[in-house]
Parts: structure tokens; sequence; C-alpha cells
């Protein structure tokens, strides 16, 4: 006998009133179910869990839903993975796409890479690559008396550069990799998309390039420490360095910049919270986590798949449909969190699920959160009196779905 599935839920998920104020669509979104059925681009029909605790069950459930569509005869993202040029297909064999006892082999060699990497110990490092942003948005206001978008001269360049430094990549080619990264992370239309593809082949090429010779002449650095990293004898491929490099550039700068962008006009909107952050700094860290809650950059996870035919949350998922967690509505929830809409930088405890949560949780979220805190308390103290430059009305998001981010974000002082 054929399972009926539920009617299709549609709601807006890419209008500016959605990702201006996504708290009531998101409220709307739980009164549904926990766990609901909707159409989405490139995807189709997905399950989409929407409470806490549904989200929180779906990530940490590895056994019956995982990461790899070719596990459960699902072939949609396989053949989207087909018609990558060929020198981008190492892209397949990162660690997101990976499952126990696989995962769990390129997570050890990882965080072993990623040991070797104290965040604190690099938080000065931080703060002087934060000044020199700053620096470069103070010159480009010093041309632009009208205002500075900082998105572009700011946002954009500090996150970049700390994966740069991270990675222990020649302070020569700095410049170039981040050319190439930031056209790959600012197009949304085709044509831009296929023209940054050009850039993103040749940032591949460099970075093969780099791991060879890293191999004879290491470097201070992740880099270094990956190529290095053993477990039992294993090491990582030459691909799945590649793999990994690009993975923490999409974590470590797209999100990052995003949330860093989200965050300043998130205190603009909340005069009060703003003065009480520069009146003590103290409140940072605090306040980061609050900000990545609120703001939720990272609204959807990327697809599980079922395994099997089973029972989640009240609901029959059969084997090969994909499920994913909707975070900002995890992050929203009032079971877990009181008054939820309110901006609240003492909030404690603060069990958001920004950066996911199980065997996948990511692996740069102290980096993202001590970026935020740096980002906010140089830029904020060195502009004192910084505001936007147009009407907040002109302020716009990106119509993508499963991503709260800013097209740009003009500022004066």
């Amino acid at each position: 006998m054929s399972i009926q599935e539920p009617p299709l839920v549609r709601l807006d998920f890419q209008s500016q009133a959605f990702k201006q104020n996504p708290f009531p669509v998101l409220a709307q979104l739980r009164e549904l179910g926990p766990l609901v059925r909707l159409r989405l681009p490139i995807f189709g029909k997905v399950w989409l869990a929407t409470t806490y605790e549904a989200v929180n069950d779906l990530l940490r459930d590895h056994h019956r839903f995982v990461q790899n569509p070719a596990a459960t005869g699902n072939k949609l993202i396989q053949r989207i993975f087909w018609l990558l040029p060929r020198n981008l297909q190492p892209l397949k064999s990162h660690m997101l796409m990976r499952d126990p006892p696989d995962h769990r082999r390129l997570r050890s060699l990882v965080d072993q890479a990623f040991l070797r990497q104290s965040i604190e110990s690099l938080r000065p490092r931080l703060e002087v690559l934060a000044d020199q942003a700053l620096d470069g948005m103070a010159d480009q206001a010093a041309r632009s008396p009208r205002g500075v978008d900082l998105v572009a001269n700011f946002a954009q360049p500090f996150p970049l550069a700390v994966i740069c430094e991270l990675l222990g990549l020649p302070p020569e080619d700095r410049p170039k990799f981040t050319r190439w990264a930031a056209g790959f992370s600012t197009a949304s239309k085709l044509p831009g998309i296929l023209w940054a593809m050009r850039g993103f082949g040749k940032m591949m090429r460099y970075v093969r390039e780099e791991i060879q010779r890293q191999t004879v002449h290491p470097r201070e650095g992740l880099l270094a420490a990956l190529i290095e990293a053993e477990e039992a004898g294993d090491r990582l491929s030459e691909d799945e360095l590649v793999a990994m490099v690009f993975l923490l550039l999409a974590a470590g700068y797209h999100t990052t910049l995003n949330q860093i962008a989200c965050s300043v006009l998130t205190l603009f909107d909340h005069p009060q919270q703003l003065a009480e952050l520069t009146a003590d700094w103290n409140l940072a860290d605090s306040a980061s986590q609050e900000l990545l809650r609120y703001v939720s950059f990272a609204q959807v996870t990327k697809p599980r798949y079922a395994i099997e035919d089973t029972e989640f949350h009240g609901q029959r998922v059969r084997r090969g449909q994909i499920l994913m967690g909707c975070l900002a509505s995890a992050n929203s929830d009032p079971s877990v969190f009181e008054n939820p809409e309110r901006l609240d930088l003492h909030r404690h405890p603060n069990r958001h699920l920004a950066f996911g949560t199980g065997i996948h949780v990511c692996l740069g979220a102290m980096l993202a959160r001590v970026e935020t805190g740096i980002s906010l308390k140089h830029l904020l103290t060195r502009f004192p009196n910084l505001k936007l430059a147009v009407p907040r009305e002109q302020i716009l998001y990106s119509t993508r779905f499963g991503a709260r981010a800013l097209t740009s974000l003009p500022v004066t002082w």
C-alpha cells in the first residue's frame, strides 16, 4: 500500500519581507509540525525539520540519515557533481559528503591539524588583520564621502585574510587568492558564476601547487599541518587536501563574512544593545553567541538522506528522501529560547545550533566566534559614530534560499 505524503507547505523563504524579519514565518512553520514537506530549487521535494528538538535529532542521527546520497540510491546530487568540470571533481571528496567510518578518519586527521593551531594564540594576529582591513576601509571612505560598503571593504577582506593566515599561504600570493575567492563568493547570477568558475579553476591549480611546495618545504600554518597529519599510518590524499582547503574557505570565509555584516546591521537595529556592548566589551563573547543565534546566517543545513524507510517525528520518511534542518527555526524555538525574537546580549544559556551539532558540527566554530567578536570590537571602537549611509529601507538581503546575507551595507561615520 502506498504511503500518502502530506501536502506541500508553501511559504516564501526568499522574499525581502522574510529576510528582513524571518521570525513570524518561522513561527508559522513550527506550528505546521516538527517535520514538514516542501519543494526547494534544485532539490525538489524535501522534508524540513522545524523545531529545535527535530533539528537536533536529525543532525545527531547518522545511523538513519547520511550525507552521501549514493548510500541511499538517491542519484540527484551525484548528477549535479557530474556536471562539474574535471578539475573541480575533487570537491566531491570533502568531509561533509562523507559518513562513518570514512568521515571519522577524515575528521580525526583534520582535528589533529586544528589542535596545532590554537585560536586563542592567534588572537593577537587576528586583531592586527582586523586593523589592516579597517585601514583599507578608512582609505576607501576618504575617497567616497557619501559612504563606504562595509561588506566589500571590511566583512570580506578580514575573514579572507584570516583564512590565508591560518592556512599559511605565502604573503605575496594572498592578493590573487583573495581576488579569486571574493569573485566566487559575490557571484549570484549565471554569467557571474560562469566567470567566477575561471577563478575557481585557477585557485584549484594554485592549491595543488602549494600542497606540492609545502610537502617539500612546509610553512607555519594549517595546510602544512594537514599534509603532515597521520592516523594509523594514513594521511589525506592530494584530492582530499584540496577539498579540505575549499571546505575551510567556504566555511571560514563566506559564513563569517555574512555573520559580521548582519551582526553590524542587527546592532544598528537595536541601538540600546549596541550602546550596552560598546560600553562593556566583556560582553563580546556573549554578544557573538547571541548574534549567531539571532542572525542564523546559515538558515538550513546541508541535505541528509534517509538510508531506510523510517518514521521521524510523526512522519513516514522513505529511503532516499532528502531531509534538511531549519537552523533559523530551531534557533528561534520558544520551547528552548525565552522570547526568541528579542536580541539579548546576556542570554545564558545559549544552546544555539548556528554551527550545527553531532559529528558534522562546524570545525571553525571557535574561530568564527572569535572573528565576530574581534570584528565588532575593533570596528566600533575605531569608528564609534558608525551609522548607515542610506535609509534603513534601502538595505537589501540576497534572495538566495537558505542563507541570510546582505547584498551591501553602506556606512559612514
